[in-house]
């Protein structure tokens, strides 16, 4: 291999870790994984991972994990480290006094990247929180219940993951415009704002149809109900029935001759919105007899959505898993257990896993000589531009439906040129979800169509441009080829069989724009046994292992209820074209960047699959308790509401007995192991009191005792009512979009101390930049553009539609 494939995205950066929150030491591990030095600065207890439990050979399985390719120091006082504080090129933290100090400490050119459950201003910022109170305030606990049982909280670690994969994409694109600039600057990142980006459209399609939550107490599942999850020989799969092709080809094979021939169900347009209760009935009584493996196979192969739900022991054998390389090995505790490896394969970025996670505290006296500087040859910026990091970064994007569109997204709220390719003739499936105007938004002294007024596509396209291109026409494919030279990033959502049809290589592209980006998500990857099959987030959720790992405690486990793997591996894709983006600058080379969504989620996962290693024992659901903390739940309050406790440090318990008193003064409580050990007797404690308490109230004591707490907000709630800490911070924001009015809506979970946070835009309507955007690129003319439109290849809707009726007038 040459020097330049070799050199890796963070060579010669000095990461110093002084985290104490998964979030901060997973974002300072994906720094490590794309080879900066990373120093993990330990108090002489040990960092707070490493008290994670379970515990297994001695050793905490998210310590091993997420703090993997670091060095350890211990330090007993910040004095301690005042030389490494004045090296690091990045700093992360998760307290905000300690932010302060160091602010006055750093050298003027490093990124102090701040990492805290809620952010650094509002209200909830000195508040404590978790993955059980943030599942909480944004909505997702109370969506995941089942009927007539508490709420339920997103599994091990998911908000702490988020954040990390936020922090690390936010203060990676900080060093690029470091690297520009030579001008440090602070990054905020708020767990509960990046987490509320993986939910939120379900609160948006409500409020657009002007209908109750659909995950409200009339949607919420019974327990034991069929779908998404149906029980089939050798363990529970997931067939998304709406999605199906080849219908009739289906049935068949499943057993179902009458329900194959019904002409009402061939075509998929016909079974959505429709009551697919006989279906469902019927596939529950035939599935339990046939083999899911043999199933999954042969519908996938009839290009039908299916998925079936993998634990720890199934993804350690997984073949697509094997074909792709995807597991590593790491020690831990003197033993090689497997885990999951790089977010995505990021060519020729080099991810890699050196070392295993520090087994001692301290060992390291500093940072090690470094060849080479921490500086790449990128070329200045002409003029410091506030706009955001990737400011002057340009994006042309096939994103669709959820993870592609969320991907580009977030990288538009970083400060990226988005320019997002549509179509007419097949729109994004998003757009497609209804076929007439929502009730909520309809407006008769507007004019409206319900592909410009779909809430799903609305929520997750914002600061974008749209362009719609007939890609099946020669000229379509030719516009294509000529705008390619004009951006840095090219990012596709299409089976990995579609672009090479187009002829589309990285050579190709390369050829057109040097140093280019092409950036590929997809359910199972580019290549491997399952890379041409159907996925969505219902299938690639219990592909990943991640629905083994949900539910109530006891349970076989659950999907989420919000299709959780395409947002959470659209950060993922964001963070893994973020670290391609810092390769090229320093090689100059072109990048493949090919995102497996069944691996992404995965990674969110990874130290369930340590821990499988180290115990030999299948982790399954844990609900809403902790391994070692108590309190930690769910308690409802007056009114049916609910309200998240959890107690982690002897001063939260402190703050606790101060609120609710009573018996929880014996001293016996004082001690955590009593806690957990006698967690049933301490919840109907618990229960007791909240049942007479007005959880606002509660909430605020609770909060300003110290104590972990938070409502369980009902996720419609969140968007449609601005009275709440979200909307009052600034986080939550109205958007005006031209036909589908005022809507609220998630900005940026990341704060840039040299930005101002960017005002959110609208999503586009279809082709709404087409003549702008084409015109400015390829300097095409208004008459050459009226061509394209009357010839299909472009256009807005308006505009197909008036260049129909002046084909009927000549007629």
């Amino acid at each position: 291999m040459t020097e330049r494939t070799e050199m890796r995205p963070h060579h010669g950066v000095r990461v110093l870790d002084l985290s104490d929150r998964l979030s901060g030491a997973f974002a300072s591990r994906l720094f490590a994984d794309f080879g900066a030095q990373v120093l993990l600065a330990e108090p002489v207890q040990g960092h707070a991972l490493r008290h994670e439990g379970p515990h297994h050979s001695g050793v905490s399985p998210v310590h091993a994990y997420a703090n993997w390719n670091k060095s350890s120091i211990a330090y007993e006082r910040l004095d301690d480290l005042g030389g490494l504080i004045v090296e690091a090129d990045v700093i992360v933290v998760c307290q905000l006094k300690l932010a302060a100090l160091l602010s006055a400490q750093i050298k003027a050119s490093a990124v102090l990247l701040v990492l805290t459950a809620h952010g650094s201003s509002g209200e909830l910022a000195a508040y404590p929180g978790n993955n059980l109170s943030t599942s909480a305030r944004t909505g997702w606990a109370y969506i995941n219940r089942l009927r007539d049982e508490p709420p339920l909280q997103m599994p091990r670690h998911q908000s702490g993951y988020i954040g990390g994969i936020a922090g690390y994409t936010a203060a990676a694109a900080a060093l690029i415009r470091r690297y520009q600039t030579d001008k440090g600057e602070r990054v905020d990142v708020s767990e509960v704002e990046a987490f509320a980006h993986t939910v939120h459209p379900w609160a948006i399609m409500s409020i657009y149809a002007d209908q109750a939550d659909a995950h409200g107490p009339a949607g919420w599942r019974p327990r034991g109900a069929l779908s998404p999850l149906w029980p089939a020989k050798g363990g529970a799969m997931h067939l998304a029935i709406g999605d199906f092709h080849n219908w009739t080809e289906a049935m068949l094979f499943l057993g179902l001759p009458e329900i194959a021939n019904d002409p009402s169900l061939i075509s998929d347009y016909g079974r959505h919105g429709r009551d697919l209760g006989g279906v469902v009935r019927a596939l529950g009584e035939v599935l339990p007899s046939l083999d899911r493996w043999k199933v999954f196979h042969e519908l996938a192969r009839l290009r039908c959505v299916v998925g079936l739900v993998q634990n720890m022991r199934d993804l350690a054998g997984d073949a697509q898993f094997a074909a792709r390389e995807f597991l590593v090995q790491t020690e831990v505790a003197k033993n090689v257990v497997q885990a999951p490896g790089a977010i995505a394969k990021v060519m020729p970025g080099n991810w890699r896993l050196i070392a295993g996670a520090p087994s001692e505290i301290g060992g390291s006296k500093g940072f090690a000589e470094s060849k080479g500087g921490a500086t790449p040859k990128v070329p200045k910026a002409v003029a410091f531009n506030s706009k955001g990091p990737l400011a002057g970064c340009r994006v042309l994007s096939f994103g669709q439906a959820w993870s592609g569109t969320f991907a580009t997204e977030a990288l538009a709220l970083l400060g990226a040129d988005v320019v997002q390719i549509g179509g007419i003739q097949r729109p994004d499936v998003w757009r497609r979800v209804r076929t007439e105007v929502p009730a909520g938004v309809r407006d008769p002294s507007k004019k409206q169509h319900p592909l410009n007024t779909s809430a799903l596509y609305n929520s997750v396209n914002m600061n974008k441009r749209e362009l719609t291109l007939n890609m099946k026409d020669p000229r379509g494919l030719e516009l294509f080829w000529q705008l390619v030279p004009g951006f840095d990033i090219v990012l596709d959502n299409f089976r990995a069989t579609v672009m090479p049809g187009w002829g589309v290589t990285l050579k190709k592209l390369n050829a057109l724009r040097p140093g280019v980006i092409w950036a590929s998500i997809s359910g199972y990857g580019s290549e491997g046994p399952y890379s041409h099959f159907p996925a969505n987030g219902a299938t690639t959720e219990p592909m990943s292992g991640f629905s083994s790992l949900h539910g109530y405690a006891g349970d076989e486990g659950m999907n989420s209820a919000g299709l959780y793997p395409d947002p959470a591996s659209g950060y993922v894709l964001a963070a893994a074209i973020v670290s391609a983006l810092h390769h090229r600058d320093r090689t100059g080379l072109p990048q493949r960047v090919d995102l497996s969504m069944m691996e992404a989620v995965a990674v969110l996962c990874g130290d369930a699959l340590v821990e499988f290693g180290l115990s030999g024992q299948q982790p399954g659901p844990q609900g809403n308790y902790h391994p070692n903390h108590a309190p930690h739940s769910y308690y409802r309050c007056r009114s049916n509401e609910w309200i998240a406790i959890a107690v982690e440090t002897p001063e939260q318990w402190l703050g606790l007995v101060t609120v609710v008193g009573g018996d929880l003064r014996a001293s016996k409580w004082l001690s955590p192991s009593v806690r957990k050990c006698a967690e049933a007797e301490l919840d109907a404690l618990l229960s007791a009191y909240c049942a007479n308490e007005g959880v606002h109230e509660l909430e605020r004591r609770l909060c300003d005792a110290g104590v972990i707490a938070a409502r369980v907000v009902p996720l419609r709630e969140l968007y449609a009512n601005t009275d709440n800490p979200l909307h009052r911070n600034g986080f939550i924001q109205p958007v005006e979009h031209s036909e589908a009015g005022i809507s609220y809506l998630p900005s940026s979970p990341w704060h840039f101390s040299l930005s101002s946070d960017l005002r959110l835009r609208a999503a586009p309507r279809v082709g709404e930049h087409s003549q702008e955007i084409l015109a400015k690129e390829l300097g095409i003319t208004f008459d050459q553009y009226q061509e394209l439109v009357a010839a299909g290849i472009t256009g807005t809707l308006d505009e197909h539609e008036l260049s129909k009726t002046k084909a009927l007038n000549n007629v």
